[in-house]
C-alpha cells in the first residue's frame, strides 16, 4: 500500500508542478501579447489615426471613439511608457487578458475575436 501511495503523490506533484508552470507560462505570454498590442494601438494614437484606432476595439466600443477622443488621448499619450501602461497582464482564459497599469489601476480588457486581439474599453480617454 505504501509504494502505491508514493506513486500516487508522485503523479499528483507532476500534475501540480505542470499546473504552475502553464500559469507560469500564460503569464509571460499575456503581457508579451498585451505590451505588443498596446505598443502598436499607441503608435496609431500618436499618428491620430480615427479609423487604424477604432480597429483595434470592440464591435461594441467603435462608434464611440471619435476623433475629439483620438486627438485627446494623442496629447496625453506622450506622457507613459509602454511599461507605465502595461505594468501586469492577467489572462483571464485563453480568449481574455485583464491589463493594469503601474499603479494597479486597470487600463483596459483584451478579448480575442476571430483570433485578434481588441481592446474592451476605451483605454486612452
Amino acid at each position: 500500500m505504501v509504494p502505491r501511495m508514493k506513486q500516487i503523490l508522485s503523479i499528483v506533484t507532476v500534475m501540480l508542478f505542470g499546473l504552475v508552470l502553464s500559469a507560469r507560462t500564460a503569464h509571460a505570454d499575456a503581457k508579451a501579447d498585451a505590451k505588443e498590442f498596446i505598443s502598436k494601438q499607441l503608435e496609431v494614437l500618436k499618428k491620430g489615426d480615427l479609423t487604424a484606432i477604432k480597429a483595434g476595439f470592440t464591435k461594441r466600443l467603435q462608434d464611440k471613439i471619435t476623433a475629439e477622443k483620438v486627438e485627446k488621448g494623442k496629447k496625453e499619450a506622450g506622457k507613459f511608457t509602454i511599461d507605465d501602461l502595461v505594468e501586469s497582464a492577467e489572462a483571464k482564459g485563453a480568449d481574455a487578458i485583464k491589463i493594469k497599469m503601474k499603479g494597479g489601476r486597470t487600463l483596459t480588457t483584451l478579448v480575442k475575436e476571430n483570433g485578434k486581439w481588441l481592446a474592451d474599453t476605451i483605454w486612452f480617454n
